[in-house]
């Protein structure tokens, strides 16, 4: 949507709350988007007046808990509580969630709630997933602590990795334009998290400003609202001041009370406020209407998963929800103004992940985001002769021998080339199926080893190959490293493939896309990762084990041998791919031309052409369902 139309949207919600911008502080983000200002105002205008009601739901189990609010009271909370995740499987804080609460989000966000997002960050020594009593709420030395803090460390760098995780999943939601209350490093001052219970200003609230430098001044996530959340003072948990940030890193103060709503509580935060709005973090049981006609600037409450009805009565949960002073979802003191913000609600086609692509590349990006359901790019690794696919596919070790032959093929018949990097092995050139030492590994993932310093050259022959691409205006699906979660037969595997964790083959991948993007400047490129079909194998571990993250990967493509007409493939990958594109490169037979019907998720797909399967692969390109080259 062009700019002035966002800012003409936002006119009715600059209307609802202008009795309160000239008392309410700007964003302590200097960039925040229209949105984010907007509902900024919107808490200002809202406190001492109601109270937005608010659901948390844990990442595994969708919208459950709000609609169960709503299923007690029949009101939808105001506000919808989200947490990114820290465990695996199918537990309830699975970070295998995670696309599909962005997916939720946005439909939280059409459907008129404000949006709150938690994280329980894993502690920056350990690898997703965990488990919560060993890594969530375990402990850092002061060493390790002060490590942390100091950029460039081993520690630090690890921690800029996990962090950058989190940023691909809120990219998104700043892309849509949904403005974001970001709760960073919750309960603070409690001793229970790992982050927590350091007081003073090189402590936990140091952390909390690295945590905002890397969100707003390097991945500039201008969406967020920014909230300080501490628990209620006591035990456990240290006096809340001795935490704070700073005013110009928090927009909203927010405080967790898991029991007695305390008037000091309320004073302290105002105290600590100093005019900005204050809310209610997390709460068990609902604060009374007593409670909440003598602290009357609470702007929001959140109850916890599982707790509305186990922590409080009946008649309670009635009278909170139904009470004049409760502003739940369509109430018209944050209805309007909601709808307005989400006239900026931005769902277009993703961008690509490399910085400064070029304008092929997102043309390309585009064409794959609006192909599912229509018409997928069809593509052909080998003999086209009678039909002109739209992908020509082939194999690419970083050698330019074999580049000239295929860029004149593009230009004259096809849209685009879809390469697959599988490099030798950079030890000694050997064949890239083949093994690494777990030394050979850590060498190679090193920098200023011998070995990394060989893989580099390696990548930057490669990069001049690809320079050719970039010359010569053809956009490349760039499917690098294939088949790093190993093959699902015997199979030997590639040399970078099956290595899970942290320093494993999803660092290469990024190692690789670092080199190529920012050190090479190739700018041409589709980051496509590679997948196999499930594999229930011992030790095979999930693709989450493997998977790069989202800042590295514009597309996803799974290989099989054939689609399987009683197993939804596509659907299976687009669980996992946050709206990414995905594609399929079949080994086996190529599919009938209505395996890509209107309730198909595939963007592209890849057959083997050979003089044997020449009239069913005429029939499949000749379908008007299939995307041929060249446009």
């Amino acid at each position: 949507m062009p700019s002035f139309l966002r800012l003409a949207s936002l006119v009715a919600v600059c209307a609802l709350v202008a009795s309160s911008l000239a008392s309410s502080q700007q964003p302590v983000n200097p960039h925040a988007t229209p949105e984010a200002r907007a509902l900024l105002a919107l808490l200002s205008s809202i406190s001492g007046k109601g109270i937005v009601t608010g659901q948390h739901n844990f990442p595994n189990d969708g919208s459950k808990w709000t609609d169960r609010a709503y299923d007690i009271t029949g009101k939808y909370p105001g506000l919808f509580g989200e947490d990114f995740g820290f465990s695996g499987g199918e537990d309830k804080d699975s970070t295998l969630a995670r696309p599909a609460i962005v997916e939720e989000i946005k439909r939280q966000y059409k459907n008129g709630s404000i949006i709150a997002l938690t994280w329980h960050a894993v502690r920056p020594t350990d690898d997703e997933p965990v488990t919560f009593r060993d890594s969530v709420q375990g402990k850092l030395t002061d060493y390790e602590f002060q490590q942390l803090l100091t950029p460039g460390t081993p520690i630090y760098n690890r921690w800029c990795a996990q962090v950058d995780v989190i940023v691909g999943f809120l990219r998104q939601l700043r892309d849509a334009n949904v403005p974001v209350l970001f709760r960073a490093y919750h309960e603070v001052n409690g001793n229970w998290f790992w982050w927590g219970y350091r007081p003073g200003p090189n402590g936990s609230a140091a952390l909390y400003r690295q945590l905002y430098d890397r969100f707003v001044n390097v991945h500039h996530l201008d969406n967020l609202v920014w909230v300080w959340n501490v628990n209620a003072p006591g035990g456990a948990a240290g006096p809340s001041a001795d935490y704070y940030p700073g005013a110009a890193y928090a927009d909203v103060v927010t405080m967790d009370i898991y029991g007695e709503f305390k008037q000091e509580y309320y004073d302290d935060m105002l105290r600590i406020a100093a005019g900005k709005p204050i809310a209610l973090g997390e709460v068990g049981g609902l604060p009374s209407l007593d409670v909440l006609a003598v602290q009357p600037k609470w702007t929001y409450f959140m109850a916890w998963s599982g707790l509305l009805e186990s922590s409080s009565p009946a008649d309670r949960i009635q009278a909170v929800y139904h009470s004049p002073v409760s502003i739940n979802r369509d109430d018209p003191r944050i209805a309007p103004a909601m709808e307005a913000m989400r006239k900026s609600f931005n769902d277009a086609p993703p961008q690509p992940v490399s910085p400064e692509s070029t304008a092929e590349a997102r043309r390309l990006l585009a064409k794959l985001a609006a192909a599912p359901g229509k018409a997928p790019l069809g593509g052909i690794r080998g003999d086209a002769t009678g039909f002109t696919p739209a992908i020509l596919a082939a194999d690419f070790d970083g050698m330019r021998p074999q580049i000239a032959g295929i860029i004149d093929s593009v230009k004259q018949r096809h849209t685009a080339v879809s390469l697959t990097y599988a490099p030798l092995r950079p030890t000694d050139n050997g064949p890239a199926k083949s093994a690494l030492t777990d030394y050979e590994w850590n060498d190679l993932i090193t920098p200023g080893t011998a070995l990394n310093k060989l893989w580099t050259a390696q990548v930057d022959s490669a990069a001049e190959a690809l320079r050719e691409f970039q010359k010569a205006g053809i956009p490349v699906l760039f499917n690098a490293y294939p088949d790093s979660t190993g093959p699902a037969s015997s199979e030997k595997p590639f040399w970078w493939a099956g290595r899970k964790g942290f320093r494993g083959s999803a660092h290469l991948y990024r190692m690789l896309f670092d080199r190529l993007v920012r050190q090479d400047g190739i700018r041409n490129l589709l980051w496509v990762w590679q997948q196999g079909p499930p594999s229930f194998a011992p030790g095979a571990g999930t693709p989450s084990d493997y998977f790069p993250g989202l800042l590295y990967v514009d597309a996803v493509q799974m290989k099989a041998p054939a689609l399987n007409g009683r197993f939804p493939m596509d659907r299976y990958l687009a669980q996992s791919t946050a709206g990414k594109p995905i594609g399929i490169e079949i080994t086996g037979n190529p599919p009938p031309p209505e395996a890509f019907g209107p309730h198909s998720l595939w963007s592209w797909f890849v057959v083997q052409g050979s003089p044997a399967q020449a009239e069913a692969l005429k029939k499949l390109f000749a379908a008007g369902n299939v995307g041929a080259g060249t446009d």
